[in-house]
């Protein structure tokens, strides 16, 4: 992701975002090429492990967060309102939040 510098790749995909976080990730549009998320994280919030196909995320509010991938490492990301990142793979991570933050992701079908 641009701005991020974390590789979360992995082939093999978990539960996507809403499955894992129903009460905080809204679908806000999906068709048969693109699906678009709001993701409304609280200070403290834990997302358990999910997948997101290739995506584009952006920041709509000032964000900061911990990413852990399945194999154990980890990254805070710091993202200031209007940054996006990218990813044209697979993008597997469980997500420890540490601000109030709204991040918007388009996922590619």
């Amino acid at each position: 992701m641009h701005g991020i510098g974390v590789d979360m790749k992995l082939k093999a995909t978990y539960p996507d975002a809403v499955q894992v976080a129903p009460k905080t990730t809204k679908v806000l549009f999906e068709n048969e090429r693109i699906r678009v998320l709001e993701e409304r994280f609280r200070k403290g919030q834990k997302v358990a492990m999910h997948s997101h196909p290739p995506h584009f995320a952006y920041a709509v509010t000032e964000m900061k967060f911990k990413l852990t991938g399945p194999d154990g490492k980890t990254a805070t990301v710091k993202m200031k309102k209007g940054d996006w990142g990218s990813s044209d793979e697979i993008d597997t991570h469980a997500v420890e939040n540490f601000v109030p933050g709204v991040i918007l992701v388009v996922e590619i079908k």
